[in-house]
């Protein structure tokens, strides 16, 4: 079995900065950019990944919904810091994706926001592993 490390991290990434500074207010990370981008970059520094990489990974994410940015930009994170495991990633990508969904099924309060911002898990697994590959790319 291939092991997914840089989408294991960044699911680990997602629930520490969702359970951590913004655990009571999740629902501001979803909501809005500005807090979405902090998080990042708390999320960046926790993992010693570049923080200006992690905000600018957000800003440049292709989605429109704070939700997915903030997804895309923790993907980010992960696959940066775990480049080793990059080709693992590529080679596997619908694997990967299945991963990030059990994983993000697996956070009941995760899929609620989710939920909340009309975004489906597997979308949302969509966007974390896409920014997992960009950092890889």
């Amino acid at each position: 079995m291939v092991e997914y490390a840089s989408i294991v991290s960044a699911i680990s990434i997602l629930a520490a900065t969702l359970t951590g500074a913004y655990g009571n207010d999740v629902a501001a990370v979803f909501a809005s950019g500005s807090v979405g981008v902090a998080a990042v970059g708390k999320a960046a520094r926790s993992q010693g990944v570049p923080v200006a990489g992690g905000k600018a990974a957000y800003r440049r994410a292709p989605y429109s919904k704070p939700a997915l940015k903030y997804l895309y930009a923790v993907g980010w994170v992960g696959g940066t810091k775990n480049r080793a495991q990059c080709g693992l990633t590529l080679l596997g990508r619908e694997a990967a994706k299945a991963q990030a969904e059990r994983d993000i099924r697996g956070n009941a309060k995760l899929v609620g926001q989710l939920k909340r911002r009309a975004v489906s898990v597997s979308t949302a697994a969509s966007a974390l592993v896409r920014g997992v590959v960009s950092a890889c790319a």
